[in-house]
């Protein structure tokens, strides 16, 4: 393609387009030997597109052209902290900014008690099968689950991709923008799978949860991954099976009892991968202090009944102590699946600022300095 034809069907200027090629970011597929005119291939257009994503990001030029050649979606988590970081500065420079301006009596935002999860996770293979396709995020904003599908390679690949790419997208906003990284990470993984024959056929099931601005939490999911919020010893399920006996169920077709011995209980409607977008079930529910997560895959809850769950997840024991207690209950029902479970309990303390932070008393002109605090984001698989 011309380079205006490809400035065109990209969305980028020309004069983008020349910049870009200027620092050997994007180099036209072949140039005229004499006008020195350019010519694009059309398999170039992703690439446009994803440097100037990167760009608009504010990722500096010497990461984007790392991320070119090695396309670890991993790589952006450390920069999505980071910005992070800048926005909570900015926050709070508009706070003193507010206290300078006589604004004094109205609570600076930076110091509100912000809610965090204090969570725990393990997956394990199982006692059957030979590897693990499951896959497990455990933060102090987000947490996930995904069970791989494909096969060997093609489940562990998909859970693992989809896991990494929402941990790199999401930043704590809202749940459009938790939906908006699963979905990025639907076509992630359908992309993968649509370019190889060893990955074709691949998918995931994903059932994330985070809490968003204002404390809410929020819910993501598609497949038979759970979701379950345990309040003052009740345990409430967030989210609904994608199967098709959970359909039937839903229909009147079955009762509870006769799908859990269905031959379809284990055969999805929805998934991550399988199409270039899948509908999604997302929901936002209030949580308080002293709530607690259970997120768990289906090689946990086929073998653990929801009323078994509750009571070995209460409150009263530590999150990785129920996680443990749960997973060995799990293996020592057969164990005939992967089993991955997360539990988190939502805690609140005093929002902190996580760089070297300047505390100013007006009167005396007085400051001091606090260290800075280490990345809250830990995955597991």
């Amino acid at each position: 393609m011309s380079i205006g034809d490809f400035s065109a069907r990209s969305g980028l200027s020309p004069k983008r387009l020349r910049s870009y090629a200027a620092i050997g970011l994007l180099t036209p597929a072949a140039v005229h030997p004499d006008t020195a005119y350019r010519y694009y291939s059309p398999a170039q257009l992703d690439d446009a597109r994803l440097i100037d994503a990167l760009r608009e990001a504010g990722i500096p030029l010497a990461e984007i052209s790392v991320l070119l050649r090695d396309r670890d979606p991993s790589r952006l988590a450390g920069w999505a902290e980071r910005v992070h970081d800048d926005a909570e500065r900015r926050h709070e420079a508009l706070d003193q900014a507010l206290a300078l301006l006589g604004c004094a009596d109205r609570p600076p935002s930076g110091r509100n008690p912000m809610p965090y999860l204090d969570c725990a996770g393990r997956t394990d293979t199982g006692l059957v099968r030979e590897n693990n396709e499951d896959a497990i995020l455990t933060g102090r904003r987000l947490v996930a689950v995904a069970d791989g599908l494909g096969g060997h390679a093609g489940g562990e690949l998909a859970s693992r991709l989809a896991t990494e790419l929402i941990a790199a997208c999401f930043t704590g906003g809202s749940l459009d923008e938790l939906t908006t990284a699963v979905r990025a990470a639907n076509f992630a993984v359908w992309e993968r799978a649509a370019g190889t024959t060893e990955s074709e056929g691949m998918g995931t099931t994903m059932v994330a949860a985070a809490l968003v601005d204002g404390g809410a939490l929020a819910v993501v999911h598609a497949g038979d991954s759970r979701a379950y919020l345990i309040r003052d010893g009740s345990l409430q399920r967030l989210t609904e099976d994608h199967t098709v006996a959970a359909q039937m169920v839903r229909d009147g077709e079955l009762t509870e009892a006769e799908a859990a011995g269905h031959p379809h209980r284990v055969v999805l409607t929805r998934a991550l991968g399988v199409s270039p977008d899948v509908p999604l079930d997302a929901s936002s529910h209030p949580v308080v202090p002293g709530d607690r997560l259970l997120l768990c895959s289906d090689g946990l809850f086929n073998h653990v009944p929801d009323d078994e769950l509750g009571s070995l997840a209460r409150p009263e024991s530590s999150p990785q102590a129920a996680v443990d207690a749960l997973l060995e209950l799990g293996l020592a029902r057969g164990g005939e699946d992967n089993l991955s479970v997360v539990v988190a309990d939502v805690r609140t303390r005093p929002r902190q600022r996580r760089r070297n932070r300047r505390r100013r008393a007006f009167a005396d002109c007085s400051c001091c300095v606090v260290s800075i605090q280490p990345s809250m984001v830990s995955h597991h698989r």
